[in-house]
């Protein structure tokens, strides 16, 4: 049984993830319109609450990518299970507009500790072979959690209100998170097993001095091509964290109800699932540089795609299948591509301050495409932003890659 326990931790990641991510976050916007109809606020405040959630999970990362390294996973991760069903039970229960404010400071605040910069450290650990694959399953739980319950959540808001629906969420994300935070275990070496379940393959040593980790982290932040994977990533991030959270009103835009308008993310998500699972596979199998400059192309094409169905319902589909297949592939080949470049001693620490700057960007993306529609009275001018940053991404992906390949990374930054 313990041989096989590297895929018993990942399905525990995946559901977690899957009800924190997926479940909870990429729904999220289903209720804004809702919010604003209760406690009427206009639309647009009702969206800066999703823009706090963002930011309010990016400040504390820099800080829990650096914890990772000196305290256990396993701890981080049962206090943040705890404190996200909190969350949870706190927006379940909101009776004012302030309420649901302080759920967008406490629900983010500990799903920094059970979310994706912990989930992914406790990979880099577990998987050195089936790293890709690995990533993959773990990034399909924000894709099957949303394609499974968008539909329902919107079903649910428009027969029994956006109360009742939450409170269902409550105890379905809770038990998918608190149960699995129980089995995890930070490193195989923890019970006797090896990385992939393969004996002798070992994997990363979280072994090395403070002072050896504070060299290596120190190297990187001299090298230009840190910057320009934060420049990458973060652009990447504000398309993808900003459209999902004004998915709703987009729709809203195309004249789709709440019920019709989970339909279509349920199509979405679904071409996510897709999307994760495939580009995991295939980073496994073929060089991570070259799958992440198709993912950023493959995102390029759904961005253009989306632009295009503002004025013609025809696209929304083709750009549904498109862009859920780009966005995804992107989100994974990110995972794979910092762990390609920085995935050494100083991981942890170096992926804290990615994901701020990323997550930090996500809640400006929710902010400034939310305030282009309400400022210009529709998303054109929006998704214009959109097609530009992810240009500029493919263009830095294409320049960092040359100059990887011209040096020696691991070398450098491992």
């Amino acid at each position: 049984m313990k041989k096989f326990y590297c895929w018993i931790i990942i399905t525990c990641l995946f559901m977690m993830y899957m009800a924190s991510n997926g479940i909870v976050l990429n729904t999220f916007n289903l209720y804004l319109p809702e919010f604003a109809k209760t406690f009427h606020v206009d639309i647009a405040k009702a969206t800066s609450l999703a823009a706090v959630l963002y930011l309010v999970l990016a400040l504390p990362l820099p800080f829990v990518g650096n914890l990772l390294e000196k305290f256990s996973p396993k701890i981080l991760i049962l206090i943040g299970a705890v404190g996200t069903s909190a969350g949870l039970f706190i927006m379940a229960n909101a009776k004012s507009f302030a309420t649901l404010q302080l759920f967008t400071i406490i629900y983010p605040f500990f799903l920094c500790l059970v979310g994706l910069l912990t989930s992914m450290y406790i990979i880099n650990n577990w998987f050195v072979r089936f790293k890709g694959i690995a990533t993959g399953i773990l990034l399909m739980g924000s894709s099957v959690g949303p394609a499974l319950f968008a539909p329902l959540v919107g079903k649910w808001i428009k027969t029994l209100g956006w109360q009742m629906a939450a409170t269902y969420q409550f105890y379905i994300c809770s038990a998918l998170i608190l149960i699995p935070a129980l089995f995890i275990v930070s490193h195989p070496s923890k019970i006797g097993v090896f990385a992939d379940g393969v004996e002798g393959t070992e994997g990363r040593q979280p072994t090395t001095t403070k002072k050896e980790r504070s060299k290596i982290f120190k190297s990187a932040l001299k090298s230009f091509e840190f910057y320009l994977l934060a420049l990458v990533t973060a652009a990447l991030w504000f398309c993808i964290g900003g459209f999902i959270q004004n998915q709703r009103n987009y729709q809203a835009d195309l004249q789709l109800d709440v019920a019709q308008s989970g339909m279509l993310q349920g199509a979405f998500f679904f071409c996510g699932l897709i999307g994760k699972l495939l580009f995991g596979y295939l980073g496994d199998r073929f060089n991570v540089r070259k799958m992440m400059l198709i993912s950023v192309s493959n995102m390029l094409l759904g961005c253009v795609l989306l632009y295009l169905s503002l004025a013609d319902n025809r696209f929304t589909i083709p750009c549904a299948i498109i862009f859920g297949l780009g966005y995804s592939g992107t989100f994974t080949m990110i995972q794979l591509y910092i762990i390609n470049l920085f995935g050494g001693a100083s991981y942890g620490t170096i992926l804290g301050i990615l994901s701020f700057i990323d997550t930090l960007a996500a809640s400006i993306g929710v902010a400034l495409l939310g305030a282009l529609r309400k400022s210009t009275g529709s998303y054109h001018t929006a998704f214009i932003v959109m097609i530009i940053l992810t240009f500029i991404s493919l263009i830095a992906t294409f320049y960092i890659n040359r100059r990887a390949n011209k040096i020696n990374s691991h070398s450098i930054f491992n």
